[in-house]
């Protein structure tokens, strides 16, 4: 479907913007329950201007300044858990018996010692 099918009409049911936007409807269906599309309810179903569909749609790569806005409110808040759980990550594996363990232990410093040595490196030291 393309936009120029909405001619005359109103307003366009989720499915249609979908196919319009190159998305999946239940996709639609989220952006309108979070608000970056505005719809209205008819009945169980919900249906959005064919007005506000032409200027998101309007030129290549353009969005409105809602959309935008909620796009990095919803990039911020991704970045601050990933921070986040990165933090609580590093943590973990600064306080982990692995690498505070002897000699003995099996984790993952015991693994580092058990890799190959550069030995191009070695040789080009003792030729110095």
């Amino acid at each position: 479907m393309r936009l120029d099918d909405l001619d005359g009409r109103l307003f366009a049911s989720t499915s249609e913007v979908a196919d319009i936007i190159g998305s999946d409807p239940r996709t639609v269906r989220r952006m309108i329950a979070h608000g970056s599309i505005p719809a209205r309810r008819n009945g169980s179903r919900h249906i959005v201007s064919v007005s506000w569909l032409r200027e998101f749609v309007g030129a290549p790569g353009t969005v409105p300044a809602q959309a935008t806005s909620d796009l990095e409110e919803l990039a911020d808040r991704v970045a601050d858990r990933l921070m986040a759980r990165l933090g609580h990550l590093l943590a973990a594996l600064a306080t982990a018996d692995a690498f505070t363990a002897g000699p003995d232990a099996t984790g993952p410093a015991v693994m580092l010692d058990a890799l190959p040595k550069d030995r191009s490196r070695d040789q080009r030291n003792s030729a110095a």
